[in-house]
């Protein structure tokens, strides 16, 4: 695989996920430097760093929920590698499909701050560094739900859109900064979180199968292939592609 990243530095929120593992290893294989950023569970990015020169990668633990612990994971980003050229985010919720009428108030707080003002706190914390660099990429790996809605996932698609309309914001902010902000915009993917929402009630089966017999390849997404929509984007590659969101979803949605 070319090594086309050698040099840039990118901050990964979520690597421990099925999508951010995927992604933690395309660009680490590519050359790229990255804070591997996990909440709770570090074992698979410990497997994964050990594959790895030490001196590329960096474990970052915290809750991307809190302001504290974002502004320690960029600060200590920035002190081992010198600068930020990149942020992706990953991280979603692995909730129950429900009715909006039976979602908890809990929920709904719990879903808004983890899939949006997370987002927006995170952004908030890498811009400065970005700039500082002389621009640089954000990322968000969202949902398509965000464009066209999901049964079942209201306040989490209400949260994915509102990501998309906040990266096409920062898009236009920031472009004369040389900041280009997308997201990716996956479909039913077959990782650990989409195998919890169709697996554990019936209600979230029947909405979830109905999703993939939607899908015109007639399967889920595999991780690796929105982890290198993701990628990509980071890559000089994507160097003029800005403000978009960019669905993954096997046709699902075709907008």
């Amino acid at each position: 695989m070319a090594q086309d990243m050698i040099g840039k530095v990118v901050l990964l929120g979520g690597a421990s996920g099925g999508i951010g593992l995927a992604a933690a290893k395309k660009l680490l294989d590519r050359g790229a430097s990255v804070a591997l950023h996990y909440r709770s569970k570090p074992e698979a990015l410990k497997k994964l760093a050990e594959q790895y020169d030490a001196d590329r990668v960096l474990l970052a633990q915290g809750d991307l929920t809190k302001r504290a612990d974002i502004a320690a994971i960029v600060a200590s980003t920035v002190e081992r590698f010198g600068k930020l050229d990149a942020f992706v985010t990953t991280v979603g919720t692995a909730l129950r499909i429900l009715p909006f009428l039976q979602t908890s108030e809990d929920t709904v707080d719990l879903t808004i701050a983890i899939e949006l003002r997370s987002v927006i706190d995170s952004v908030r914390a890498v811009l400065p560094e970005l700039i500082k660099a002389g621009g640089g990429r954000i990322v968000i790996v969202g949902s398509d739900s965000g464009k066209v809605g999901t049964s079942g996932e209201s306040v989490s698609a209400a949260c994915r859109g509102g990501a998309i309309a906040f990266a096409k914001s920062i898009a236009r902010e920031y472009a004369r900064h040389n900041v280009l902000a997308n997201v990716v915009c996956p479909g039913p993917t077959d990782t650990g979180l989409w195998e919890d929402l169709v697996t554990n009630d019936e209600f979230g089966s029947k909405i979830g199968n109905a999703m993939v017999r939607a899908i015109p390849l007639r399967r889920t997404g595999r991780p690796e292939e929105v982890a290198s929509a993701a990628v990509f984007l980071v890559s000089d590659e994507a160097s003029y592609i800005t403000g978009q969101a960019i669905s993954v979803s096997g046709g699902l949605t075709m907008c």
